[in-house]
């Protein structure tokens, strides 16, 4: 009990410390991707947030754009979600697969923020 109790404080505790730049196992390499997809997924949400209120404007049309770009979010999440899943399946025997996985996610993440922000000619 006081072995599992040791490696269980072990492992929290190299957790606080994890060093990005220089991680080398799987279950490092897994935590920090899936840090930095967090950062990237709070920027599409703010990207997208500014995107609506944008079209929140006076312009006659602006309420169908609006209703149209929603329903093109609602697939677009669909399809990077179906997307990354086959990837993740593809790699399902490898150590890697979750590595895999964020990665396809925050690629996708990244390329529709570009796509968004082009789309009302924001940076």
């Amino acid at each position: 009990m006081k072995r599992l109790l040791w490696l269980l404080l072990m492992a929290s505790s190299s957790s606080m410390a994890l060093d990005c730049n220089n991680a080398t196992t799987t279950l490092d390499m897994n935590e920090c991707a899936a840090q930095e997809q967090q950062v990237v997924e709070a920027r599409l949400n703010e990207v997208y947030r500014n995107v609506m209120k944008h079209l929140e404007g006076n312009e006659d049309h602006y309420p169908e754009v609006r209703a149209k770009l929603l329903e093109g979010q609602r697939a677009w999440i669909k399809f990077r979600e179906a997307d990354c899943e086959a990837q993740y399946i593809l790699h399902q025997d490898g150590t890697m697969r979750n590595l895999v996985h964020i990665g396809c996610m925050q690629s996708h993440a990244e390329q529709r923020i570009k796509s968004l922000q082009a789309f009302i000619g924001s940076d």
